[in-house]
């Protein structure tokens, strides 16, 4: 009886614990560095100190939005990242080096398996997401779960890619598809 006590005083604690660094990290990412006010030299930084990884001399505008999930964004070095993008984070977001993202991309990682008809959205499932090195994703552009982007890639502004992209070739559409190989 005792131990089963303990166990859930430890269970609790985690749990608050997690609540914690949930609530730190969002006010760190989301608040903070998010923020117009905060230096640009700084902002990296303070994305770091979240648990993210970050390369050097990255330009990362403010408004940036990062998820409460467990993944992690993993951004290579010389990446430009515009305003108001969205890292959904329900698993790991790599983007390779001298990336550029145009404003008001979303990378969602995180959707549902289709159910019955009393409620279609079962399941949580997630994906992780990579951009290759030298991509450039446009303007309003949505990625989706599991997605890997090859190296070189243009997304044409307004996509959305729903699959793999190969390496060095422009994509446009909705559904993205092969526009012209470079």
């Amino acid at each position: 009886m005792i131990r089963k006590v303990l166990r859930g005083l430890r269970h609790r604690f985690n749990d608050e614990r997690r609540g914690v660094k949930l609530i730190f990290s969002d006010l760190l990412q989301n608040w903070l560095a998010a923020g117009v006010a905060c230096p640009k030299k700084i902002r990296p930084a303070l994305y770091r100190l979240a648990g993210n990884k970050i390369g050097k001399q990255c330009h990362l505008s403010p408004r940036m939005f990062l998820g409460p999930g467990p993944g992690k964004l993993i951004v290579g070095g010389g990446v430009f990242i515009n305003y108001n993008c969205w890292f959904d984070l329900g698993d790991d977001i790599i983007i390779g080096e001298k990336c550029n993202i145009a404003m008001n991309v979303h990378f969602i990682n995180g959707t549902h398996e289709i159910s019955g008809e009393d409620r279609r959205a079962g399941r949580g499932i997630t994906g992780k997401i990579i951009v290759g090195s030298g991509s450039w994703i446009g303007a309003d552009t949505i990625i989706m779960p599991g997605v890997t982007i090859g190296k070189g890639v243009i997304v044409g502004t307004g996509s959305l890619v729903t699959s793999n992209l190969g390496d060095n070739a422009i994509y446009l559409g909705r559904p993205a598809r092969l526009y012209k190989k470079l």
